[in-house]
């Protein structure tokens, strides 16, 4: 399991710092700071980052020295591949699905395209981060229009579909969690 709370806090005492001084540094709060070091909670990625740039590092040098619990995964071995249509398709993005507790994907949509309506089970969350192009996400009765970096997070359960609005291709990041497959 990746152990970012011990990785910072060996961080911390290395650099010789207190608690109260990163969380000074770095805008995030002592409260917070304490659950991630004590693995009761993660943080986002805007806290990490926040972290990692009073230790003077990158985010991907903070999280390269974690325990190497940590999937990587090269472009050319993205083997799953789900085709909604012949406008729009589903790249899996990590191995070992059935073993994880999120599955994200990239979501290709050539213009006019767009996915199966999904209505997963009761507790299901999906987030979406647009990359590129202009999509609509249908959840439910609401109808709601995204561009790039535009971010999205839904109760999956709820039936639910994106599709390309715009003139161009789009693309976007999708994760859903718990799996359900």
């Amino acid at each position: 399991m990746i152990n970012l709370g011990k990785h910072i806090r060996e961080l911390r005492k290395m650099n010789r710092m207190t608690l109260l001084e990163v969380s000074q540094k770095s805008g995030v709060a002592l409260a917070t700071l304490s659950r991630i070091e004590t693995g009761r909670m993660t943080g986002t990625i805007n806290s990490h980052m926040a972290v990692a740039k009073v230790f003077d590092m990158t985010l991907p040098e903070l999280y390269r020295e974690m325990d190497k619990a940590i999937t990587i995964q090269k472009e050319e071995e993205h083997a799953d591949v789900f085709r909604h249509d012949d406008k729009s398709s589903s790249v899996i993005l990590t191995k070992d699905i059935f073993t994880k507790k999120m599955l994200p994907s990239l979501v290709k949509l050539k213009r006019g395209g767009r996915t199966h309506k999904e209505e997963l089970r009761r507790g299901s969350e999906k987030f979406l981060y647009v990359l590129t192009g202009k999509i609509e996400a249908v959840i439910g009765d609401e109808k709601i229009v995204l561009g790039a970096s535009a971010t999205l997070y839904f109760d999956a359960s709820r039936p639910n579909f994106i599709s390309n609005v715009g003139n161009s291709a789009a693309s976007c990041l999708c994760v859903v969690t718990p799996v359900n497959l």
